[in-house]
């Protein structure tokens, strides 16, 4: 009980940190400059653009309007994580409102703001994500139509950032759509690098008529285990060994290069490996344990 309540304080305080990130970058980079970064907080500063609302405003009746819709949807008990979530968010950003009086960060660069907005709204989310909560927003409208339409979530996020984009391009011009793209790129980039990994090992799958050798390079030069598996060949329906590892990404050359010296003949296939636990000088990533 205590391991997980400080797992759970742990995560909330994960998700803390992005929304901050998130609601700084929010109130510092996007809002100034009128960039379309999709979603609810997309069609705040579309409001903000058009009719001088101030984006806090659209947030709270935004999101205060699609809970309730959600909660008459899908009710109350599924819709409580996100309305903590964008309460949460919507006090942050309210509460980083003038940050930038403080911070003074100006940057002139189109393509650095980009960059930037890309980079920390990607690492923003991430938090959020791994920390398995909501922010809120258009989210509850994706999760409506796949529980009611049997739509997939991304596939329905993405066609309501269509809606909010093409929108905000009529009323901001085709320059701000290619802006909004470019930052959407570079967020979703992030996250998939976040949440799935960067590639630190190799798995190699080798097949050759010296296996013997190739096993004992592996075991006592890589230092890595091997498995050995049983294979039948499609076309000649021969049976053969074939064998399995796995290697830290800068060990796979030496392998590969001392297969081919080995057995010229052998067939090597090499795929990436973005998580790896147990077995040999293996470890667990130190991120995963934050995910719910």
């Amino acid at each position: 009980m205590i391991k997980k309540n400080k797992k759970e304080l742990l995560n909330f305080l994960i998700f803390l940190i992005g929304i901050l990130i998130i609601s700084i970058t929010f109130n510092v980079f996007v809002v100034p400059n009128n960039y379309m970064i999709g979603g609810l907080s997309g069609v705040s500063v579309l409001f903000n653009y058009l009719f001088k609302i101030d984006v806090i405003y659209v947030l709270v009746a935004g999101n205060i309007l699609l809970i309730v819709i959600g909660g008459l949807t899908l009710g109350v008990k599924e819709m409580t994580p996100h309305l903590v979530g964008s309460l949460i968010y919507t006090s942050v950003v309210y509460l980083t409102e003038n940050i930038n009086n403080i911070l003074n960060i100006h940057i002139s660069s189109i393509f650095l703001n980009v960059v930037v907005i890309g980079v920390l709204l990607g690492i923003g989310y991430t938090c959020a994500y791994l920390a398995g909560y909501s922010t809120g927003g258009t989210d509850v409208l994706g999760i409506i139509f796949k529980k009611k339409f049997g739509l997939p979530l991304g596939q329905a996020l993405f066609i309501l950032n269509v809606i909010i984009l093409a929108t905000s391009t009529v009323v901001l011009g085709f320059e701000m759509l290619v802006i909004s793209l470019i930052i959407r790129f570079i967020e979703t980039r992030m996250i998939d690098s976040f949440l799935i990994g960067i590639s630190d090992s190799k798995v190699m799958f080798i097949k050759s008529e010296k296996i013997k050798e190739i096993k004992e390079f592996i075991i006592n030069e890589i230092k890595s285990g091997t498995s050995e598996l049983k294979v039948t060949t499609g076309y000649k329906k021969k049976d053969s060994d074939l064998i399995m590892c796995v290697v830290p990404t800068e060990k796979y050359m030496k392998l590969k290069n001392k297969i081919i010296e080995i057995d010229k003949n052998a067939f090597i296939t090499i795929l990436d490996a973005y998580e790896v636990y147990g077995g040999t000088n293996r470890y667990k990533l130190p991120l995963h344990d934050m995910r719910i």
